[in-house]
């Protein structure tokens, strides 16, 4: 069956921004669809379904590849990217990208497993705190199911939580005391940049961004220092400081 899924953009070369493979090159494949809301969701284009409608392009795994490999550049990487990319059955998808060469890396809430997730080279799961709005019971069992089955399928998931307060910090200690395994990664909460003034520029200029940014890295790599967190890399988004807020980069 020649199965296609909504594309939101297929875009590179770059560098991923966070998580594993930050400051990585890489090529870029974002999907249409999220079960989630977090109220600091910096795709939303991606998310919302009336958005998604009008922003995606339904395309099969070779139409994908086929933009992928018409971009410059040639990256190890292609990230799977939303939205959420576990919502798909993306399995046709990753295989074709392996029988390219590429190395697939997926970013997910861990909300909805799919057997294709045991056959990515990197998965990371990025459980949303209490400042997304997310961080319900109902949540949390999904994610606790997520994780046991990939520890079933011998998949050692990687774990990036968004930190914007002390209570995020908190929780965050508490998810990775209760999943002690893989790679664990915090990552700055970027400020929205909020409205558009009457050009369509953002209200929130880029160096005001970068400010905001560069203090709220310090008091989260503050935090995890003086709380003897040896075993986790803080970073804030590098996408959004080369690039602000555009897209495609």
């Amino acid at each position: 069956m020649n199965q296609t899924w909504p594309v939101i953009e297929v875009f590179g070369p770059t560098i991923q921004g966070e998580g594993a493979e930050a400051g990585m090159p890489c090529h870029f494949v974002r999907f249409g669809g999220c079960d989630f809301r977090c109220s600091w969701c910096d795709s939303m284009y991606a998310v919302d379904p009336a958005e998604v409608r009008a922003n995606s392009t339904r395309m099969n795994a070779t139409d994908i590849l086929s933009l992928l490999t018409g971009l410059e550049g040639n990256p190890e990487w292609v990230i799977l990217s939303g939205g959420n990319p576990a919502l798909l059955e993306l399995g046709r998808l990753v295989n074709l990208l392996h029988d390219t060469g590429y190395k697939v890396a997926v970013e997910t809430q861990g909300s909805k497993w799919k057997p294709w997730l045991a056959d990515v080279d990197r998965l990371t799961v990025s459980p949303k705190p209490p400042s997304s709005g997310m961080a319900t019971d109902q949540h949390q069992q999904e994610f606790g199911k997520f994780y046991a089955q990939a520890l079933a399928e011998r998949v050692d998931p990687a774990l990036k939580i968004v930190v914007a307060d002390d209570t995020d910090f908190t929780w965050a200690t508490t998810i990775f005391q209760t999943y002690p395994t893989g790679e664990r990664h915090l990552s700055v909460c970027t400020p929205q940049y909020g409205e558009l003034d009457q050009d369509e520029n953002p209200v929130l200029s880029d160096l005001d961004m970068l400010l905001a940014v560069s203090s709220r890295y310090r008091w989260l790599a503050e935090k995890v220092a003086g709380a003897g967190l040896t075993d986790v890399r803080v970073l804030p988004q590098l996408h959004v400081i080369a690039w602000g807020a555009a897209r495609g980069v």
